[in-house]
């Protein structure tokens, strides 16, 4: 019989992501293996290292050609400490995705693939909503 905690933790993968690279987890500790598992060689990864809802590329990390075992550590890192952020600000981290900025439809392999780290919370899906429904303004 499967334990309800192993249903809840697993690593969903993208259905079309033919590698298995892209996917989501309401789970830190699933995401920080995924990464673990990732190849090394990725076109490239990207992960904030801002809580900010709106981020600018100033509050990116990049990794480009080689994602090694060093470059590893340090999005794991980041995604500790970013998470430890949030739910210090009364906004914890409900889910971790790692998306292709390609989708699926290119069919690249990884090494041709470039990728981004979101993380999901609350605060920032309000945020988002706000913004398209123009509650700040235009954006022009």
């Amino acid at each position: 019989m499967i334990k309800l905690k192993e249903l809840y933790e697993r690593f969903e993968f993208d259905k079309e992501d033919q590698y298995q690279v892209q996917g989501k987890t309401n789970s830190m500790m699933e995401f920080v293996k995924h990464i673990k598992n990732l190849p090394e060689e990725l076109g490239s990864i990207q992960v904030t290292n801002s809580t900010l809802s709106f981020t600018t590329s100033a509050d990116e990390v990049k990794f480009k050609n080689r994602f090694t075992s060093s470059n590893k550590a340090q999005v794991i890192k980041i995604i500790k400490d970013i998470t430890n952020e949030f739910k210090k600000n009364g906004d914890p981290v409900y889910q971790y995705e790692l998306r292709s900025f390609f989708g699926t439809l290119g069919r690249r392999t990884p090494a041709e693939n470039n990728y981004y780290i979101t993380m999901r919370t609350k605060g920032k899906d309000d945020f988002g909503r706000r913004m398209s429904r123009g509650d700040y303004g235009p954006l022009d």
